[in-house]
């Protein structure tokens, strides 16, 4: 199974279920790669939104051995959700 929760400034974290890495420039640049039995936490946080008519946003911290940071639109919460119960089915 792999899942991919895509950022809105081109960036990208995919689970293939062994590993999580994250991706730059559209999925052109690997950035890191790490177990997923490195797992530790998500922390979720809603941003402020400015304009009434715009799709709510999100600030992401993913902790592996490293932490993956984006920010991703509603359309993509329901992945980050599923990401984060696959990894925490794990521990």
């Amino acid at each position: 199974m792999t899942i991919e929760i895509k950022g809105e400034r081109g960036e990208s974290i995919l689970y293939d279920g062994a590993s999580v890495t994250m991706f730059r420039h559209d999925g052109m640049e690997e950035v890191a790669r790490n177990p997923a039995s490195t797992y530790r936490e998500t922390r979720v946080k809603a941003k402020k939104m400015k304009k009434k008519d715009t799709e709510q946003r999100y600030d992401v911290l993913l902790a592996c051995s490293t932490i993956f940071s984006l920010t991703i639109g509603e359309s993509e919460k329901p992945k980050l959700d599923h990401l984060v119960a696959e990894l925490e089915a794990r521990e």
